[in-house]
C-alpha cells in the first residue's frame, strides 16, 4: 500500500493570476503577498494606493534575477547573509481578502512567487531545520503567522485640499497618511508582522464573494496586460475586443456597422489629439484583421 507523504506536494488555492500556496516539489511559495492597498499598520506612517502597487510591480520586474528575500530584516549586528531564502519572481497585481472593522474587504495587492534557493534547503551552520523548510512548514500550517515586508526607497506624497492647501482628513478627523511612491526595491523579506501586508498567503475571493469581485478581477487582468499603456490605446483595444465578443455571442448586426464607422472616426479624432494618427490607424487595422 502506498505511503502518504508527511507533507502534501501542494497546499494551494487559486488567484486571479495563478496558484497560491506551497509547492514543495518545486520549492516555491506561490502567490505570496508583497504589499497591499491601504494604510500601513503603523498609524500615520504611509499608505499604498493602486498606482504605488503598480510601481512595485514595474520595479520588481526590472530585476531579471528576481527580488531578493531573506528571513527577517538584517540588523546592525547581523547583515542577513545567513538568512537568505531565495528570489521572488512573477510579481504581478492581484487582490486579497482581509477583514477591516469586522467586515470582509477586497483590496488590490502585489503577489509573487518565492523560489527558495538550494542553500535555504540545507541545514544551516550550527545545525537545525533548513530555513526554507521552516518557512514552507509554517506557511502550510498557519500562513497568517507569517507576513512580508518590502525593503525599498520611496518618496512621500502628502494629500492636501486643492483649495485650502490643508491636509485632507479621514472620517475620524485624522490627517490622511502620505502616499508612498516606490523608487527602488531592495528586497521582500519574510517577517512576523509586515507593516503593509496582512497574512503571507491572504486568500483571493472566488467569483461571487463580493458584489464587485468580477469587476475587480477584470481590472487586475487589464492592469497587468496593459501596464503603461495610454488611456486612448487601452480604449481602442477594449472597444475592438468588445465588438468581437458581441459579434461572436450574438452575431453580426448590420445596423451596427454604420454606428461602428462613426465610432472609428470619432476615435481617430480623439487619438490624434493625444498619441497621433499613426497609432490609431494601426489599432484600426488590427481591428479589421480581427473582425
Amino acid at each position: 500500500m502506498p505511503q502518504l507523504k508527511e507533507h502534501p506536494n501542494w497546499l494551494r488555492t487559486r488567484g486571479a493570476m495563478g496558484d497560491i500556496g506551497v509547492d514543495r516539489e518545486a520549492a516555491v511559495i506561490r502567490g505570496y503577498v508583497l504589499a497591499q492597498e491601504g494604510p500601513f499598520k503603523t498609524e500615520g506612517r504611509g499608505e499604498f494606493d493602486v498606482a504605488g502597487l503598480k510601481k512595485i510591480v514595474t520595479l520588481a520586474r526590472k530585476q531579471s534575477a528576481g527580488l531578493k528575500s531573506r528571513l527577517a530584516h538584517p540588523t546592525l549586528s547581523a547583515d542577513g547573509i545567513g538568512k537568505f531564502l531565495g528570489r521572488v519572481k512573477d510579481v504581478h497585481l492581484d487582490s486579497v481578502r482581509v477583514k477591516r472593522n469586522g467586515e470582509l474587504a477586497l483590496l488590490h495587492a502585489v503577489r509573487g512567487d518565492l523560489h527558495l534557493d538550494s542553500t535555504a534547503l540545507n541545514a544551516p551552520v550550527g545545525g537545525g531545520k533548513p530555513l526554507g523548510q521552516y518557512v514552507m512548514d509554517l506557511a502550510e500550517s498557519d500562513s497568517d503567522a507569517l507576513s512580508s515586508s518590502l525593503v525599498l526607497h520611496a518618496s512621500e506624497e502628502y494629500r492636501l485640499d486643492p483649495k485650502t492647501k490643508r491636509p485632507l482628513l479621514d472620517k475620524e478627523g485624522k490627517e490622511l497618511p502620505p502616499l508612498w511612491v516606490p523608487t527602488e526595491l531592495h528586497a521582500s523579506d519574510i517577517v512576523d508582522t509586515g507593516d503593509a501586508v496582512d497574512g503571507l498567503l491572504s486568500a483571493h475571493l472566488s467569483i461571487g464573494g463580493l458584489p464587485d469581485e468580477l469587476v475587480r478581477r477584470a481590472s487586475d487582468l487589464l492592469n497587468r496586460a496593459f501596464l503603461g499603456e495610454s488611456r486612448a490605446v487601452l480604449k481602442a483595444r477594449l472597444t475592438t475586443w468588445l465588438d468581437s465578443y458581441l459579434a461572436f455571442r450574438f452575431g453580426d448586426d448590420p445596423e451596427e456597422d454604420d454606428v461602428q464607422d462613426d465610432r472609428d472616426e470619432s476615435l481617430l479624432t480623439n487619438l490624434n489629439m493625444t498619441r497621433g494618427v499613426a497609432e490609431l490607424r494601426a489599432t484600426l487595422a488590427e481591428r479589421g484583421a480581427n473582425a
